[in-house]
Order: C-alpha cells, then sequence, then structure tokens
C-alpha cells in the first residue's frame, strides 16, 4: 500500500516535472543528445543472480542515446546520461537509464557532473534480482578522452564503433561484468529519432525496479512526456549535423 508521503511526492515531482518540460517544450533534462545503433553481447556475471539478463548469453540489438543532463554548455560539467533500449526475446522493449556517479559504495548513488563521456554510469535506483538487489552500471571507453560535447561524440561515432562495459553490482559490493555494449553509426539526432525512454513503463524481464523511489520518479516521467519535443528545437539542441 502506498504512504501518504510517498503519494505526496510523486504528485509534487510530476507537477514540478510537467511544468518544466512545458517551459523547455519537451524534456524537462536531458535535452541535448545523439542517438546510436547498440548491440548488446552479454556473457554474464561470475557470481549468478538467478535473473536471465545478468546470467545468460545474449546478443541483443537495440539504441542507445547519449546526452547532457541540465544542458549547461561546454566546457562545464554536466550530468552525463546514458539510454539504452533493446528488444527482449518475447518481443517487447526494455529501457535502461544510466547517469554518470561515482565509484563508491556512496558515489554510485550520486550523481556526478563531469567534462568528458570516458567514466562510470550508475542506475542509480536498484532492481530486484530474485530476493537481492542489484545496481546496473556502465563504463564507457572512447579511443581519448572525449569532452562532454554531443557533436565530437558523434564524429567520433562515425569514425568507429564506442565500446562499453556492462556492470552489476549489490548496493555495497564490488562492480562485476556481465556484457559489453557496442555504439555505432549512424549518429542520429532528436530530430532524426525521437525517443523517450521510461524503465518503469519498459522494464528488463526479470529486474523490476525496486525501491518507493521508482515509484515516485515514474510519476516524473510520465507527467514530463506528456509534452512532446518540438523538431526545430531537438534539432537545435542536438548539435549534430
Amino acid at each position: 500500500m502506498r504512504q501518504p508521503w510517498t503519494s505526496l511526492t510523486r504528485s509534487g515531482l510530476a507537477a514540478a516535472f510537467g511544468a518544466a518540460a512545458r517551459l523547455r517544450h519537451g524534456r524537462p533534462l536531458h535535452t541535448s543528445g545523439v542517438v546510436l545503433d547498440a548491440h548488446l553481447r552479454l556473457h554474464g556475471t561470475p557470481e549468478p543472480w538467478g535473473v536471465p539478463f545478468l546470467d545468460q548469453r545474449m546478443d541483443l540489438r537495440g539504441i542507445a542515446r547519449l546526452s547532457r543532463s541540465v544542458g549547461v554548455p561546454p566546457p562545464f560539467p554536466d550530468v552525463l546520461g546514458l539510454a539504452l533500449r533493446w528488444e527482449q526475446d518475447d518481443s517487447t522493449t526494455a529501457d535502461l537509464l544510466l547517469a554518470t556517479t561515482g565509484r563508491t559504495s556512496l558515489g554510485r548513488r550520486l550523481l556526478r557532473p563531469t567534462t568528458r563521456w570516458t567514466g562510470l554510469y550508475s542506475s542509480l535506483f536498484p532492481y530486484q534480482a530474485g530476493e537481492r538487489r542489484v545496481l546496473l552500471g556502465a563504463l564507457l571507453h572512447t579511443p581519448v578522452r572525449l569532452p562532454a560535447m554531443v557533436d565530437v561524440l558523434a564524429q567520433v561515432a562515425e569514425h568507429g564503433p564506442i565500446g562499453v562495459a556492462l556492470l552489476a553490482a549489490a548496493p555495497s559490493g564490488p562492480w562485476r561484468p556481465f556484457g559489453q555494449v557496442r555504439l555505432s553509426a549512424p549518429a542520429l539526432t532528436d530530430a532524426d529519432l525521437p525517443t523517450r525512454f521510461n524503465p518503469l513503463r519498459h522494464p528488463i524481464a526479470g529486474l523490476p525496479p525496486a525501491s518507493w523511489l521508482n515509484d515516485v520518479r515514474d510519476a516524473a516521467y510520465a507527467s514530463a512526456q506528456q509534452v512532446p519535443d518540438l523538431p526545430e528545437k531537438a534539432r537545435h539542441l542536438s548539435g549534430v549535423s
């Protein structure tokens, strides 16, 4: 049963995100991004979680969107986002949202502004894997330490794939790799492929989002996504030609 304070928080965030979306004519956060093809190759974690996505070998195809969060202009630091979407075996869609965080047990729960695309991205909020909880993460690799500019990332992707290591960890445990993602061209703008991600509405099979925090952010996502992006705004903000 939902607690009264949870309902109040949901309502407050929904109103705030909806208002921000209307003011910004679309996404309240992560307005500037680039969309790439994503090839997920999973091999499983060393210690099983009892969830196919984390334990089994899989070959999945989808898309990825990399973005700046608040939208402050480079070279100032910003929280960076990595969103993944793929089709599961049952033909349903799964979404995973990650953002730049610290690396320690506490730091992986805190957003971390940065000036480079390389580094650790975390789900922040946990998933339920049977009786246990798990955080998902990614370590992004690029040929050089790229500045966190969307157009620069798009140009690099056009010259070769970008590698991402997929990670899983207990809330206070070490990160363990369970797969890789290959990000590749064509690099599309949000105007070319307008996409909204929602891990609450498109969950990973066997990994439902856990904790009341996910319940709260679901309301914020739903409210913000009722406001469509203006195509010309998305094209301008993406910075990709």
